[in-house]
């Protein structure tokens, strides 16, 4: 089952005041952290989408094989980053994808091959990682469901997040990395991810 995999880097990162993909994580962007880790997990294609911040990221992004999308709905919110993707890749026919929000950088290589080996084993219409409960990102989405995520109403209205709860055939995997449901959108936050990473938290 084809995965391609996919980074959300489409807003405008208004709140926190500069290119959340340019921001550094151990050393490196957090728009290539998420690069790498997709690259470790052999999903193909890769696509990066960008937003108005694009002409300081591209740069970035040369070393990397990937294809550079433009986000044209960045009033919209994430559900036009993703819709972007899903256009970019329909000559591809990738059985689904997963979409991963460029401020969670710190998510683990092993929740990421957790969600993935779920996909395969089930099938699933969605997979979704969890943890204390609350349901978090990146998301994998099988193809079945691109459709509704490009045109419905409600996905339209309320984002991506509408078409996942209103699924049955949505897989919830429980994990044990906070990560996934910490993204970070404030100078505060990144302050915080700072902090933890000296302390060896992530």
């Amino acid at each position: 089952m084809s995965l391609a995999g996919v980074v959300l880097a489409g807003g405008r990162s208004e709140r926190m005041g500069t290119p959340k993909a340019l921001l550094d994580f151990r050393g490196r962007p957090f728009i290539i952290r998420i690069l790498e880790v997709l690259e470790a997990l052999e999903l193909k294609p890769r696509i990066v989408v960008l937003g108005p911040d694009a002409p300081r990221v591209r740069p970035v992004l040369a070393p990397h094989e990937c294809i550079i999308v433009k986000n044209p709905e960045v009033e919209a919110g994430p559900i036009g980053s993703l819709r972007a993707a899903l256009a970019a890749l329909k000559p591809f026919l990738p059985a689904g994808v997963l979409a991963w929000p460029v401020d969670l950088p710190h998510v683990r290589l092993a929740t990421v091959e957790r969600l993935v080996e779920a996909y395969r084993r089930t099938g699933a219409a969605a997979v979704v990682p969890a943890f204390a409960t609350r349901r978090g990102q990146p998301v994998i989405w099988d193809r079945s469901l691109f459709a509704e995520l490009e045109a419905s109403a409600a996905a339209t209205r309320h984002g991506a997040l509408a078409v996942l709860h209103a699924e049955p055939r949505l897989v919830t995997v429980p994990v044990d990395d906070a990560a996934v449901i910490d993204d970070l959108n404030t100078p505060e936050d990144f302050e915080r991810l700072v902090r933890e990473v000296n302390r060896d938290i992530y």
